[in-house]
């Protein structure tokens, strides 16, 4: 087969801010393999790391698995293509149409941030996710305390540290927030989160970076709930392989992008609606955060929700360049 990796740089809309700092475009690339009977599957590489050079970016897909999980999804694309069905009737028998997502708000005032997460609701989402660690500690329990007030009961909210608390901090956010009835605190530190799950009465999520940590997590029961991003676990299959085993031990799984294009989400859109158990809000809402890129296939969110693309495949593709 003949490849192609395709590099992009996409600004952000507005900066996205987490514990680990602020983005304002994303660098990845795009994986052309084209089949000896002119069939093209699609992948893509979205390196976690803010990355400011191609050079850097190369050197990010050269190997390991990243590459794995361009290759991985563009091979299941090509094999979809083939049986004539979409991608997640290759992962599960009776996959899901349609896939729950959450809205991830990102303001930084609270009354901005209560005023987006209301928007987010009127739109038809019932989970809302918010980012902290990136302000002063009463800074983000104003936040999460104002989307609450705003949103009232009946709505779940995440909140992500992305590691960036140490452990007093996280216990001293947590405790201040726990009549919010959180659904789960996100990496509220770096390390072993059980030394806060075993101190707070919220569920705590682990966002393993590679397949062998959430494979620990697991084995050891670090979290209650395993956060998985597919790119970064060296693709649908293997991160699939993880996520049954896990939902099938008592946790619970969500499927979350890595903020790349919609070729990436709608690998992930495919996996997550292939997972058996009980329906969650996966982290897939995010292709609106990037402006435009040159993919088309994937509708946006509505009423919460994004539809399971109908054609055979991935069911996205890269519009024509032009010279």
């Amino acid at each position: 087969m003949r490849h192609e990796f395709i590099p992009y740089d996409i600004a952000f809309r507005e900066p996205v801010t987490t514990g680990s700092g602020a983005w304002t475009h994303r660098r990845g690339a795009w994986l052309r393999l084209e089949a000896d009977d002119g069939r093209v599957g699609l992948g893509e590489a979205a390196p976690l790391a803010r990355l400011e050079s191609a050079g850097a970016l190369a050197k990010a897909i050269e190997g390991g698995p990243l590459r794995d999980a361009a290759f991985d999804l563009a091979a299941l694309d090509l094999d979809a293509q083939r049986f004539g069905r979409p991608l997640a009737w290759l992962l599960a028998d009776s996959p899901r149409p349609q896939v729950a997502v959450n809205s991830l708000v990102l303001a930084r005032d609270p009354e901005a941030l209560a005023a987006q997460a209301a928007r987010a609701v009127q739109a038809g989402y019932r989970t809302l996710k918010i980012k902290v660690a990136s302000a002063a500690p009463e800074e983000d329990i104003r936040r999460i305390l104002a989307v609450r007030e705003r949103v009232g009961e009946g709505v779940a909210l995440r909140i992500d540290a992305n590691g960036a608390w140490d452990e007093e901090t996280a216990l001293r956010v947590l405790r201040a927030v726990e009549g919010c009835d959180l659904e789960y605190v996100e990496e509220p530190v770096a390390g072993d989160l059980r030394a806060v799950g075993r101190r707070s009465n919220i569920p705590v999520a682990a966002d393993p970076a590679s397949l062998e940590e959430g494979e620990r997590v697991l084995r050891e029961r670090g979290a209650d709930i395993l956060v998985l991003k597919p790119m970064a676990l060296g693709g649908l299959r293997p991160t699939r392989k993880l996520a049954v085993t896990a939902i099938e031990a008592g946790l619970g799984v969500v499927i979350t992008s890595v903020l790349d294009t919609q070729v990436g989400v709608a690998g992930a859109l495919h996996l997550a609606a292939s997972l058996p158990g009980p329906e969650r809000a996966h982290g897939l809402a995010t292709v609106g955060l990037l402006e435009e890129a040159p993919v088309e296939g994937l509708d946006p969110p509505h009423g919460g929700h994004i539809l399971l693309p109908k054609g055979p495949g991935l069911g996205v593709r890269l519009r024509e360049r032009t010279p």
